[in-house]
């Protein structure tokens, strides 16, 4: 199975450095120009099923990439798996603030990076026995999608990852394998 998992586009919280997590912001207007650029990015692949995390600037950004590629007429599921990291207290606190919290070990509101991979990888697994042979999008956040990736050993360096950039990963039912990074 190839997975295209893609970050969503700008949010105002990202734009002013805003840790978001579960707290619902939908995109502004350059992550909708962004989401429907990122479209362009779907054109070399033929996509059998569209998922995303329930909150609105994952699904929106689904949504435009579907309708600017030739899929528009794919449904999307929404899965509460594939959320952003859950932030506990932090929702809405500067990126800073988070880190000094982290430095301190207040940390006891916010979900175990160990959850977050679990439940993402539960997600692929269950995905592979419908669409082994396919390929999927799966539009959701950017610390879900870091922290999956270095749960399995695949993130190549420390790179930032940008709204709106694709990661192709392989599935091979036990193996994942990353083809692109912050396409």
């Amino acid at each position: 199975m190839k997975i295209l998992m893609v970050r969503h586009g700008e949010t105002d919280y990202n734009k002013n450095h805003l840790v978001q997590g579960h707290t619902d912001i939908p995109l502004n207007a350059t992550g909708i120009q962004q989401a429907k650029d990122a479209g362009l990015k779907l054109k070399d692949y033929n996509i059998a099923a569209a998922y995303s995390s329930p909150m609105e600037r994952a699904y929106d950004t689904c949504r435009y990439m579907l309708d600017n590629s030739e899929n528009q007429d794919i449904a999307i599921e929404k899965d509460i798996r594939v959320i952003e990291k859950n932030y506990g207290k932090f929702e809405g606190a500067t990126y800073e603030e988070w880190h000094l919290g982290q430095e301190k070990g207040d940390i006891s509101s916010v979900e175990s990076d160990t959850a977050i991979a679990q439940r993402i990888e539960d997600f692929y697994k269950e995905k592979y026995d419908e669409h082994k042979d396919d390929t999927i999008l799966v539009v959701c956040h950017g610390a879900c999608t870091r922290i999956f990736l270095e749960s399995k050993k695949i993130r190549p360096n420390d790179a930032y990852i940008v709204n709106t950039s694709l990661n192709e990963i392989e599935y091979d039912g036990e193996n994942f394998t990353l083809l692109k990074y912050n396409a």
